[in-house]
């Protein structure tokens, strides 16, 4: 069995894509049959022994280094014809391509009103939506975006498969209090609880809404959390000065760290009080499911793929208003009890979202496809 992937997302920091690549690849490592190879095409060379890989594994660097899509489309199909299946981990597939492929496609959030510009369903839509009806499999992760994809993509029920994705066994809750300490001090600057924020803030994940609620709930609540917002500003919305109109300048703290090893931010999420993602659509969350898998408590929108993996194990609001969200804030800060009954709801919730689980049945996708 000859298995090909797609690998160009595995360059640079990796988010996302480039993170469910390399997670998967980890786990296939170890469950490989010896007739299953698998071939990785690059767009550029990744450092030696950089993901220790089994010789079952190789690498195919295709050159010239072009851009993402002319990449994918003019040096990527006539490689990967010696195949017997091709896995594109990311939304789309070489439109010239002859051979059997599986496509994983993780949102559909264009169908939320306000999450793309107008151009997006001239370009992205179209080309993900004819990936989709030529793949031999759809995965998706939750039972949202396949209803999606049904219904906008127009691909049959039987050729779409859910996937939930999981947490690397590595995240687990710190608990030693030194680590703790040290990590608020560093990115705080000083040793005080926080309410946490982990990824873009884009339109639809409502960060200036979440600056507002925890305003709201800082003051009525007295509380002395401070916001860490962690993740790029893509929008570049004004939010020191929205915090100054606030009244909260000091309690907001802003920053995109680069990550060597994706793990470094366990202590991250081990050292806050809360998980705060109050998105009107995902198709899927990793930074919920690795917040639970912390021991951190969440409240999040009862929207889309994070009502079905936080659904009966976080505080979900119905309505994304600053009110509600501020209500579930100091709610859920100042009720101990509460508190600890979330902590201990994302603990089992994490248990059941692992990565060895996500990869097996990926796996066996591709192999049911080839």
């Amino acid at each position: 069995m000859r298995i090909g992937i797609n690998a160009r997302r595995l360059a640079g920091q990796r988010l996302g894509i480039g993170r469910y690549t390399e997670y998967l690849l980890k786990y296939w490592n170890q469950m490989l049959m010896p007739s299953e190879t698998v071939t990785l095409y690059l767009r550029e060379a990744l450092a030696e022994n950089e993901l220790q890989l089994s010789s079952a594994f190789k690498t195919r660097v295709l050159h010239p280094r072009l851009t993402g899509a002319l990449w994918e489309n003019l040096l990527l199909p006539p490689r990967a014809g010696e195949l017997d299946v091709l896995f594109c981990p990311s939304y789309t597939a070489p439109l010239m391509y002859k051979g059997r492929y599986v496509v994983a496609n993780h949102s559909t959030n264009e169908v939320e009103k306000g999450t793309h510009d107008w151009t997006y369903n001239w370009t992205y839509r179209p080309y993900y939506r004819l990936a989709a009806l030529r793949a031999e499999v759809v995965i998706v992760p939750c039972r949202t975006v396949k209803e999606d994809i049904q219904k906008h993509y127009g691909v049959p029920e039987d050729r779409i498969e859910i996937v939930m994705e999981g947490v690397d066994d590595t995240f687990q809750p710190i608990t030693d209090e030194n680590i703790l300490r040290a990590t608020r001090e560093k990115y705080l600057g000083e040793d005080v609880p926080y309410v946490l924020f982990v990824g873009k803030h884009s339109a639809r994940r409502n960060v200036p809404l979440l600056l507002r609620a925890f305003a709201a709930a800082k003051k009525r609540e007295k509380l002395p959390h401070k916001l860490l917002l962690m993740g790029p500003n893509i929008h570049g919305y004004p939010l020191d000065q929205m915090a100054s109109d606030l009244g909260i300048a000091d309690s907001l703290v802003r920053t995109n760290p680069i990550f060597t090893d994706h793990r470094d931010i366990i202590p991250v999420y081990s050292a806050a009080d809360l998980y705060a993602f109050p998105s009107a659509y995902e198709g899927y969350s990793l930074t919920v499911c690795e917040a639970m898998a912390c021991g951190l408590p969440v409240v999040a929108a009862n929207r889309a793929a994070v009502a079905e993996i936080a659904g009966g194990y976080g505080f979900l609001i119905d309505e994304i208003t600053v009110e509600a969200l501020s209500d579930a804030i100091g709610k859920v800060l100042t009720d101990r009890e509460l508190w600890a009954d979330l902590r201990a709801k994302s603990l089992v919730r994490a248990s059941q979202l692992r990565w060895k689980t996500t990869a097996q049945q990926t796996l066996d996708i591709l192999c049911k496809a080839a």
